[in-house]
């Protein structure tokens, strides 16, 4: 898994912004309720250079950018396919009541084997996000929940492997992007990612190889080696239980860690990872919690509930 330059992310994020003008967007939004190649973007990026360079840059984040009402107003989700791969975006209610406002952004990457609509259907995201934003514990966020599309079922962990999988490039360099112009975001400074099990270690990954594209991370009983049958002679550079201890000081980031206390498949490597990350001496704000349950929803949600929580403290009200 390589790094990611962030000049190209913000780029393609123009470059969506002026396909989508010109009616080209690859993206059919649903309704939630009719439920449901990842590659390269250089291609992309070359014959759209003119329409790029005109269009205007995602919103600068402030804190005051942050909304403070409308908070009791229910969500929704739309479904949408970006290159093959599905996509559900969480709408806060506040998003439609605040037309001139802009959000903070997490991404939730499931595990393996997952979908996007596990989210929903195991750890009902959707009325959890409802309840913490409606209690005032935080603020109305755009929640987004990809699938992953391996080139192995759904086994590519969100890296790009020997195997042929892109992922990593594709929700760096597609997904991000098109958010940030399809919707009203804060940009990188409240942008976050989390993710459960496989998805927790593509979110530890993820942030490590790429500093500065994520301002807060969580793992949900995650795994940090990656499994050599997927990445091959790259896996000690995409195991963050080796990694980690690269990072520069100054591109830490705020570091949630949870784990089920019955998970005996996977809870050990939580354990070894966050005695790492103390080891460290971590300057960032780092949270570890160990909740009831084995390797399972029981956990997870219980995980994403109270990161979600902490998230709340970290960014604050305007």
């Amino acid at each position: 898994m390589r790094r990611v330059d962030r000049k190209r992310i913000a780029m393609a994020g123009a470059v969506f912004s002026a396909i989508i003008g010109a009616g080209a967007s690859t993206i059919a939004v649903k309704a939630h309720d009719s439920v449901p190649d990842a590659g390269e973007v250089t291609s992309v990026v070359k014959q759209a250079t003119a329409a790029a360079t005109a269009t205007a840059a995602p919103a600068v984040a402030t804190p005051g950018g942050i909304p403070t009402s409308a908070d009791s107003l229910p969500g929704q989700v739309v479904t949408s396919t970006l290159d093959g791969h599905t996509v559900l975006v969480y709408l806060p209610g506040a998003y439609a009541a605040l037309p001139t406002s802009h959000f903070p952004v997490v991404y939730f990457l499931h595990g393996s084997p997952g979908t996007a609509e596990g989210w929903m259907t195991g750890g009902t995201m959707q009325s959890l996000l409802d309840s913490l934003i409606a209690s005032g514990q935080l603020p109305p966020i755009i929640a987004v929940f990809p699938d992953d599309q391996g080139v192995i079922s759904d086994d590519s962990y969100w890296g790009n492997t020997p195997l042929g999988d892109t992922v990593e490039t594709w929700l760096l360099t597609t997904l991000v992007p098109t958010i940030d112009t399809t919707y009203r975001t804060l940009g990188a400074q409240y942008r976050g990612i989390a993710g459960l099990s496989a998805g927790g270690f593509g979110a530890v990954n993820l942030a490590i190889q790429n500093p500065g594209v994520f301002s807060w991370v969580a793992s949900y009983s995650g795994v940090f080696t990656a499994p050599e049958n997927l990445f091959g002679a790259a896996s000690a550079a995409n195991s963050p239980q080796q990694t980690i201890s690269t990072l520069p000081t100054g591109d830490r980031f705020p570091l949630f860690l949870g784990q089920g206390a019955q998970d005996t498949e996977f809870g050990p490597q939580t354990t070894q990872f966050v005695s790492t990350v103390n080891g460290l001496g971590w300057t960032a704000p780092l949270k570890e919690e160990v909740v009831p349950g084995p390797h399972s929803w029981e956990a997870w949600t219980a995980e994403a509930h109270d990161s979600l929580v902490w998230l709340g403290q970290l960014w604050g009200r305007a």
